[in-house]
């Protein structure tokens, strides 16, 4: 089943985040990213009115652009055309004959990239994911849903609020990677609990997905065989 997740890449080394940090509206849209033949990214981008001069002064002199052309106005504001030297390690990570996500919509702003994207099943989300671990891009999962349809609107998989943001935050901060980078009781810290409390919230969040995942007597069978 697809999924559609919401995603803060937050690193300000990233392709347009020191510009996007300079004009006036803080945030420059991408609506379109194309690999072009010469190992460049073609990146279609839109800001407001108010940050079109700041803008136009201020990306050319970004060392990863290439080349600028003006498109056009529209009543959602100024488009651009602007070419992106590959060299990043953000399209590296994002390498499209390896990741089956589909970008939905991405805005730059001062923080990173955060990004909207349709994935096939949770595997090509999770390859994702350790992309970037592996070209040290920080990866914060905002929301995740279920439904394509309805993005805007978080699946909690029956979980409750406490139990899913539990999850959410041991899940973006690295509790679940094979060398773990946060411990239970950063997790507890964070979350404003104590270490057991935590580690028991974790645990029937864990047992509730499992079981919507088999069904409560599939679950009991994989357990006592």
């Amino acid at each position: 089943m697809a999924i559609v997740a919401e995603i803060l890449l937050e690193d300000h080394t990233l392709p347009l985040v020191g510009l996007a940090n300079s004009i006036p509206s803080g945030e420059i849209a991408v609506s379109d990213s194309v690999a072009l033949e010469d190992g460049h990214y073609l990146l279609t981008v839109r800001v407001d009115d108010e940050s079109r001069e700041a803008f136009e002064r201020g990306v050319d002199a970004q060392s990863e652009v290439v080349d600028t052309a003006e498109v056009g106005q529209t009543a959602d504001g100024w488009f651009y055309q602007v070419t992106i030297d590959s060299g990043s390690d953000l399209f590296a990570s994002h390498d499209p004959e390896q990741f089956e996500g589909v970008l939905l919509d991405a805005t730059v702003t001062g923080d990173g990239v955060q990004e909207s994207k349709v994935f096939s099943d949770y595997e090509a989300f999770r390859h994702l994911r350790d992309r970037c671990e592996i070209h040290d891009i920080p990866f914060e999962l905002l929301t995740i849903a279920a439904d394509p349809e309805r993005p805007g609107e978080r699946d909690t998989f029956g979980l409750t609020e406490r139990q899913y943001t539990a999850l959410s935050v041991a899940f973006s901060r690295g509790y679940y990677d094979s060398l773990r980078r946060m411990t239970t009781q950063e997790l507890a810290d964070e979350l404003g609990i104590s270490a057991p409390s935590a580690s028991d919230l974790l645990r029937r969040a864990e047992r509730r997905l499992i079981g919507q995942l088999f069904g409560p007597k599939q679950y009991l069978n994989e357990l006592t065989h």
